[in-house]
């Protein structure tokens, strides 16, 4: 057991150091246990009695078990640079670009990593990171440029990540050396404890394997393709308008609001009532004096000069609301009609008269004779 616990801390002391380094030493004094494992730079330990392992001395001309050269290794490493860009695009129309930034993404040996469009304020706004192949990231980038109306920012980098590589490949080599001991030993051991001890060992240093293998995959994916952030703000103007109410009397306010998207802030307004009368207000209010239908346009600039307009016809319909000359008009139209009500009465009188004259005395007649009948 003592023996199992001395080559264990010698190998993890000399053996690990070495890889975490990325080199081996160049001198190595090698040790050979009895089934011709190897130990780079371990001297033997003592034999052990009847039940331990013996290790015997070593051959001074025993070949190393492995051997790293970091010369030799760097040049069967080719040059590995991560590339990557940063870059603010104004375009006409957010969603259209970035459909065709996805098929660039696919021309260019590549893929679409995230996107996405949303509305920030009045501005449409999106954004895009694409991968494409090393070989084609100048082309991907003057392509970018060419679907922009505007380049607000663009920012690239360059990382070699070579040196660290072949760091990592010389640090799986000896972790890969290591697990291969620590397997032999597992094969020859016979006490539980020793079997315990040698699996934990085991496990750490498997743990190790898989994460230097995991950082190489991802420096081979990252150097073979390059990642392109793209934000998008749309330029494109789009102008609506609507009106607090658009069937009104003369005189009733009407409140006017613009709905406005795209472009670059601040943006300039300027309203037509149709009436001859005009604002430049951002969301102005009106009175129409006389009854009709109007049209109404609005026209919108924004900070670069673009402009965008809506125009809605026959948008307005006024009609007569209360005024002094309305209520004689009406009194006077009232009076009349009271004339012409009387007169109809007296026409309709004079035309029946003989029969209300004959009706009159026969009322009259038997009135009278009954008053006589009650003076008797």
């Amino acid at each position: 057991m003592k023996k199992l616990v001395v080559i264990l801390l010698l190998t993890v002391l000399l053996v690990v150091p070495a890889a975490c380094a990325g080199r081996a030493p160049e001198d190595n004094n090698l040790g050979t246990d009895q089934s011709g494992i190897t130990f780079p730079g371990v001297a033997p330990a003592p034999s052990e009695g009847k039940g331990g392992f013996e290790m015997p001395e070593p051959s001074p001309t025993t070949p190393p078990a492995f051997d790293i050269s970091d010369s030799s290794a760097s040049a069967a490493t080719e040059s590995m640079i991560v590339r990557t860009a940063n870059m603010s695009l104004i375009v006409e129309d957010v969603a259209r670009i970035i459909d065709q930034i996805s098929n660039l993404a696919k021309t260019n040996d590549g893929y679409v990593v995230t996107s996405g469009v949303w509305r920030s304020g009045e501005r449409l706004v999106g954004s895009i990171s694409i991968r494409v192949a090393v070989g084609s990231f100048d082309a991907t980038i003057l392509a970018l440029r060419g679907m922009a109306a505007e380049v607000t920012s663009e920012t690239t980098s360059s990382r070699d990540v070579t040196e660290e590589y072949v760091d990592l490949e010389a640090k799986l080599r000896n972790l890969q050396a290591a697990e291969e001991q620590l397997l032999r030993l597992m094969d020859r051991a016979e006490k539980v404890e020793d079997i315990l001890a040698i699996q934990r060992e085991l496990t750490r240093v498997r743990g190790e394997i898989e994460q230097t293998q995991g950082r190489m995959q991802y420096l081979e994916r990252t150097s073979s393709s390059s990642l392109i952030d793209i934000s998008l703000q749309e330029s494109r103007l789009s102008v609506k308008f609507n009106a607090s109410n658009n069937a009104v009397k003369t005189g009733q306010t009407i409140r006017f609001a613009p709905e406005v998207s795209g472009g670059f802030t601040p943006y300039s307004y300027a309203w037509e009532f149709g009436d001859g009368r005009t604002s430049t207000s951002l969301s102005p209010t009106h009175q129409y004096t006389s009854r009709g239908s109007y049209t109404v346009s609005l026209k919108v600039t924004d900070d670069k000069g673009n402009t965008a307009e809506e125009t809605r016809e026959n948008y307005i319909t006024v009609t007569s609301s209360w005024a002094p000359g309305n209520v004689a008009s009406n009194a006077w139209n009232a009076l009349g009609g009271f004339g012409r009500g009387l007169v109809n009465v007296l026409i309709w009188v004079g035309i029946f008269s003989p029969v209300w004259i004959i009706i009159g005395a026969f009322v009259w007649w038997l009135t009278h004779r009954r008053k006589k009948k009650a003076a008797r």
